[in-house]
């Protein structure tokens, strides 16, 4: 039997070019797979970090609430935005905290939540028994010098905000006045707005009649959105500011039947699900950068935290986590996201740290621009 050399050769050749490809294959399937799993770790690291971190021991967590009441302390009267959603809140979070507390609402308004404020701050218990719920603008007043804030917003735990808010201006039907431009000029006609002291209902239609000549009569000393509307109700004022993600779920007849009208929207990106089209945002309502910029800082800024809750800075640190970690998983959870779309309430969640983060910009604020904010409101 002879032995062929070049036979031999071919399929040595074809068997190494078959193990090389095959290996080949192997190594870019390795290679991918690798990669994907990098990936896969990558994102699961950037959502994380887009949650309250959970770095808490439950057990110990749950010994201590366990049996225990937890009181949300709403600095505003009941029947208003603010306090809806904090009961909404109030009756899933206790779910999620280990040891399942009983979850209480108390309202203390006053000064648009600057009683609140100082109570949380100052007097609260500082165990994790009691959370606060206060309107963002209130930094604006810390940053005014108000002798009334005996408090400090970069020192507080933030827990959650439940959703970010537009505030837009309503007036009535009977106030005459179908658009921003009819309270303008030398033959204006007057808008008569209720306001909460200390908040954007007050800071906004302030910054519009002093930076934009606005023909705006301010009533303040209401204290909550409940008694505005109230007011406006009985004749006594013409319109108001309230956040749209309140107003549409709370009053959709007064808009189909036109009421009430929308008169303007403080945001630089227009809301798409409003009564009419063409209400003018901040940039349409002026050309003016520095009229801009005020109205920014002075309304759409504080905004962005406007129903936040949080806790004095004193509570110890696994308490305060399990609390912000019970947040998300209540503004997350299922049967809470169908109560909220029943009541017509809108959840678009931020956690502790981008609260702190916003509002260590706000405190930042150049001090001309402060100054300058002051001024227009305090004018």
């Amino acid at each position: 039997m002879s032995f062929d050399i070049e036979l031999f050769r071919a399929c040595a050749h074809k068997l190494i070019h078959a193990v090389l490809s095959s290996l080949l294959a192997l190594t870019k399937t390795l290679c991918i797979a690798v990669l994907w799993l990098w990936f896969v770790a990558f994102n699961n690291a950037v959502v994380a970090a887009d949650h309250p971190s959970e770095r808490f021991d439950e057990r110990v967590v749950a010994k201590f609430y366990h049996g225990k009441v937890i009181r949300i302390v709403v600095g505003f009267p009941p029947g208003g935005g603010a306090d809806v959603y904090s009961r909404l809140i109030a009756r899933h979070l206790g779910r999620f905290i280990p040891g399942n507390p009983t979850l209480a609402v108390t309202n203390m308004p006053g000064a648009g939540s600057i009683i609140a404020g100082n109570q949380i701050y100052n007097s609260a218990a500082k165990d994790g028994t009691e959370i606060g719920m206060l309107n963002g603008a209130v930094i604006l007043e810390q940053l005014f010098g108000n002798p009334g804030v005996h408090f400090d917003m970069a020192k507080f735990r933030y827990l959650a905000v439940p959703v970010n808010e537009t505030y837009v201006m309503i007036v009535t039907r009977q106030s005459g006045i179908a658009k921003f431009s009819d309270l303008l000029g030398a033959n204006a006609k007057q808008a008569i707005l209720g306001a909460i002291p200390n908040s954007t209902l007050e800071h906004a239609p302030i910054l519009l009649r002093d930076t934009l000549d606005a023909n705006l009569k301010v009533v303040s000393g209401y204290k909550g959105s409940a008694d505005i509307r109230l007011a406006v109700d009985s004749g006594e004022i013409g319109g108001f500011f309230n956040p749209w993600s309140t107003l549409k779920p709370s009053s959709p007849d007064k808009f189909k039947s036109g009421e009430w009208s929308v008169l303007l929207q403080l945001t630089d990106q227009p809301l798409r699900d409003l009564p009419a089209s063409n209400i003018p945002t901040i940039n349409e309502l002026t050309k003016d950068q520095n009229h801009r910029m005020l109205l920014r800082y002075g309304t759409s800024a504080p905004n962005q935290f406007g129903k936040v809750y949080m806790l004095p800075t004193a509570v110890p640190a696994e308490r305060a986590a399990a609390l912000e970690a019970a947040f998300a998983k209540t503004l997350a959870d299922k049967n809470f996201l169908s109560d909220a779309e029943k009541g017509k309430l809108e959840i678009s969640p931020i956690y502790g740290e981008s609260i702190q983060r916003i509002v260590n910009e706000l405190l930042a604020m150049p001090a001309d621009i402060r100054v300058r904010l002051q001024k227009a409101i305090r004018k």
